[in-house]
C-alpha cells in the first residue's frame, strides 16, 4: 500500500479520535457514535451500540431466569429439630436473544431469518440449591413460615462457545454462579399459599459477539475518550463483521412469588426486577474515506452499562413424594431505542423477550 493511501486511511482514525474531545450528544452505549458526522458511518455505529444495549439484559435473563426455586415460592424451613430442609434443582433454560444484524456471515442466512423472527436461541443448563436456615414464626396451625429464611445458590453452564452458537466467540466463558437469600412471608400449607421474596447476585465473565477486524494494520491509534477508550485504524484483511461487542454480565435479581399445590399439581407465579451492570466494549467497520479496497474500524471500550428490567413468570409443576417436575414460562420487558438508532431498522428494542425452563427438583 502506498504511504499516501495509508496516511488518508489513518486520517479517518485520527479524525474519529479527535472528535472524541467533543461533548457527547448521546447517552449510554450510543454516546461515542455522536462523534461521527457522516450519516452512513453514524448509522452503523448506532446499530452496533443498540446491539450491546439490548444484548446485556437478554443474556442476563439466561442466568437469572424467573423463579429462583423452580415450581414453588415456599421456603423450606427446618425439619427434625435443627436439621435444615434442603432442595436441589436441575433445569434446562432457553432464551431467544434478538439483536440487530451486525454479523457479515449471517446476512440473508437462515440464522439471520431466525434472529429476525424470534431471536438467537441461547441454551443453558443450571443447578440450584436452597437451604433453610430459619423456620420463621407460626401464627396458627396452618399459618407459618412468617420471616423464614432460605439461602440460595446456583451454577449455570451456558455453552455459547462450546456449541458454536452463531456469532459468539469460542472463548466466551461457559460457567456462571449466583448466590442470595429468600425471605418467607407465608409457608405453603393445606389452606394457605406460599409467598416469598428473594434477592440473588449473578455473575458471568465477558461474552464476545462478532469481530470487526482480527488483523488491524500498523498505524492505528488509541486514546481515552469522554468516559471510554477509543481505538481506530485500517483493517489488514477483507474479513470481518459490520459490528462486534463484548459485555461482562452481573446482576442483582429481586423476585416476589406465590405458589399453591393441590393433589400433586402446583402453580406458581411472580414478578421480578433485575439490575444489570457491565463493563462493555463495541466496535464497527466502515469503508475508508478514500474509497480504496480496504475498510477502517473504530472500537470503544471501558463503557459502563447499567440497565433495569421487569419480568414476569408462571410455573406449573407435578409433585410425587420428594420429587417435583416443573416447567416455567417467563417474559422480560424491552426498552426504548437509544438516541440515534435508525428508525427504519427491522429490530424493535422495545419488544420483550420470552424465556423458559424445564426442571426436576428433589426436596429433603
Amino acid at each position: 500500500m502506498h504511504s499516501n493511501d495509508m496516511t488518508k486511511r489513518i486520517g479517518w482514525a485520527a479524525a474519529a479520535l479527535a472528535l472524541s474531545a467533543a461533548p457527547a450528544l448521546a447517552q449510554g452505549a450510543g454516546a461515542p457514535c455522536a462523534r461521527f458526522p457522516d450519516p452512513s458511518v453514524g448509522q452503523t455505529c448506532y446499530t452496533v451500540a443498540q446491539a450491546v444495549e439490548s444484548a446485556q439484559p437478554r443474556l442476563g435473563i439466561v442466568l437469572t431466569g424467573g423463579n429462583p426455586t423452580l415450581g414453588t415460592a415456599s421456603t423450606g424451613g427446618i425439619r427434625l429439630g435443627i436439621l435444615p430442609r434442603v432442595s436441589a434443582t436441575a433445569k434446562a433454560n432457553l432464551v431467544f436473544v434478538q439483536l440487530p444484524d451486525i454479523l457479515a456471515a449471517s446476512a440473508g442466512s437462515a440464522a439471520q431469518t431466525l434472529n429476525d423472527a424470534v431471536g438467537i436461541p441461547v441454551p443453558a443448563l443450571s443447578g440450584a440449591a436452597s437451604v433453610g436456615v430459619s423456620p420463621g414464626l407460626t401464627l396458627a396451625p396452618t399459618v407459618g413460615g412468617v420471616g423464614a429464611v432460605d439461602l440460595l445458590g446456583s451454577a449455570t453452564w451456558i455453552p455459547l462457545g462450546s456449541f458454536d452458537v452463531e456469532g459468539f466467540s469460542d472463548d466466551t466463558p461457559d460457567f456462571a454462579w449466583g448466590a442470595g437469600a429468600r425471605l418467607g412471608l407465608l409457608r405453603e400449607s393445606f389452606t394457605m399459599p406460599g409467598i416469598s421474596v428473594s434477592v440473588m447476585y449473578h455473575r458471568l465473565g465477558t461474552v464476545a459477539y462478532g469481530d470487526v477486524c482480527s488483523q488491524p494494520q500498523l498505524g492505528g491509534v488509541t486514546q481515552p475518550g469522554d468516559g471510554y477508550t477509543v481505538s481506530a485504524g485500517e483493517c489488514g484483511n477483507g474479513d470481518g463483521d459490520p459490528g462486534e461487542f463484548r459485555v461482562d454480565l452481573s446482576s442483582w435479581s429481586t423476585r416476589a412469588a406465590v405458589s399453591k399445590r393441590l393433589l400433586g399439581l402446583g402453580l406458581a407465579a411472580g414478578v421480578g426486577y433485575d439490575r444489570f451492570a457491565s463493563d462493555a466494549a463495541f466496535g464497527f467497520r466502515s469503508r475508508c474515506p478514500d474509497g480504496g479496497a480496504g475498510d477502517c474500524y473504530a472500537r470503544f471500550s471501558d463503557l459502563e452499562l447499567d440497565n433495569g428490567r421487569w419480568s414476569g413468570f408462571v410455573d406449573g409443576s407435578f409433585s410425587l413424594l420428594m420429587a417435583t417436575f416443573a416447567a416455567e414460562l417467563g417474559w422480560l420487558q424491552g426498552d426504548g431505542a437509544i438516541d440515534g438508532f435508525p428508525s427504519a431498522s427491522d429490530f424493535d428494542p422495545g419488544s420483550g423477550t420470552f424465556f423458559g425452563s424445564l426442571g426436576f427438583r428433589i426436596a429433603l
